[in-house]
């Protein structure tokens, strides 16, 4: 558990679930079903605990931090899609986040479309992140 509470404590980690957390606030609604969604990807992903989940949130401060390699940029865009459709709808707001997201992390803007298609498709699926990853980078 030691581990653990030093990972959850890192920086990146903190505003990779600020980020994640943004995305079930986007519409205005806090609904259970997206923060299933975010629990569930602390949880099966990141090894983490419910209660470093909460903290990671709560603590996160306001600025973000990127992933540096393009695997985990599109991983994290995709978690958000991931929770963006948990509700079943994708609201406006919730697209409007990926994108701007997407064209922070340094996506060219006329692929950001595209890229926010392709993953809210994918994610609509449910289809794991590992092979989604694949059908973009193996391409």
């Amino acid at each position: 558990m030691e581990h653990l509470d030093l990972l959850i404590m890192d920086a990146a980690l903190k505003s990779h679930f600020l980020m994640l957390y943004c995305m079930i606030l986007a519409d205005g609604i806090i609904d259970v079903k997206e923060l299933e969604v975010l629990y569930k990807i602390g949880i099966e992903n990141y090894g983490l605990t419910p209660e470093q989940i909460s903290e990671a949130v709560r603590e996160a401060g306001t600025s973000y931090e990127f992933p540096e390699k393009i695997e985990d940029r599109i991983a994290l865009l995709y978690e958000l899609a991931l929770i963006a459709w948990a509700d079943g709808r994708i609201e406006q707001s919730e697209r409007d986040m990926i994108e701007s997201y997407a064209l922070k992390m340094g996506f060219l803007e006329e692929n950001i479309n595209g890229i926010t298609d392709f993953l809210l498709e994918q994610a609509e699926a449910n289809i794991p992140v590992g092979k989604v990853l694949d059908k973009i980078l193996n391409s």
